[in-house]
């Protein structure tokens, strides 16, 4: 559990990687809230150097806004269902939408897209085309489901890309989107660059595809 810095070729990231088996999707909640409020950070410090005497009181107000924890999350989600969350069950996407919605960055959207029409969404959902960071969810082909964050994207002469945060290992992954087909993602190898070593590790072998659940800012 904790916060990473990752960097890859399309930008710099913080990652946070999950405390409990089955709290990705609270883990995704708690990346997109902080990565669109960051910001309050660097206006409570500038506040600091304008006003040394509301410095303290910004800071606390900014630290809290953009840094939630997992209890706190827990908590929202155990308010959004009706009864008590810990970690140690699946979330649905239905539901942390509902619980982005409490955050204050603005109206959030979980939508079941067709697989093959996921990459075009992503794209234009996309915080390169004024939108947010998305939330994802993979379907393994072992089994299970796996949450993790859409953060950047880009769209070159390549093709199209972007960079996924996944909170299982507090690691970024660079994938490749491709107009019409599903979107694939390998756990291994990593991609970018390893500022501090990683909270647990995959095994061998964890590959699955997006499964058309998206949630999104609208």
């Amino acid at each position: 559990m904790g916060w990473y810095l990752r960097a890859t070729r399309l930008g710099v990231h913080m990652v946070y990687s999950q405390r409990d088996d089955n709290s990705c999707g609270i883990a995704c909640v708690i990346m997109v809230n902080f990565k669109l409020k960051k910001w309050q950070l660097a206006g409570a410090a500038a506040v600091g150097m304008a006003a040394p005497g509301l410095g303290p009181m910004a800071s606390r107000f900014a630290v809290n806004s953009a840094l939630k924890s997992e209890d706190e999350v827990d908590a929202a989600y155990a308010r959004v269902t009706g009864k008590p969350y810990n970690g140690h069950e699946y979330t649905f996407a239905t539901k942390l939408k509902n619980v982005l919605n409490e955050l204050n960055i603005g109206t959030w959207k979980a939508e079941a897209v067709n697989q093959t029409a996921l990459a075009d969404k992503i794209a234009t959902v996309s915080p390169d085309c004024g939108g947010a960071p998305a939330i994802l969810l993979v379907n393994w082909r072992a089994g299970g489901g796996h949450f993790v964050v859409c953060d950047l994207f880009r769209k070159n002469s390549d093709g199209m890309v972007a960079d996924v945060c996944d909170p299982w290992d507090g690691a970024v992954r660079t994938i490749a989107l491709v107009s019409g087909q599903p979107v694939t993602y390998l756990a291994q190898p990593e991609s970018g660059i390893d500022f501090g070593q990683s909270h647990r590790n995959y095994g061998s072998g964890n590959s699955g595809s997006m499964n058309g659940w998206i949630i999104y800012r609208t």
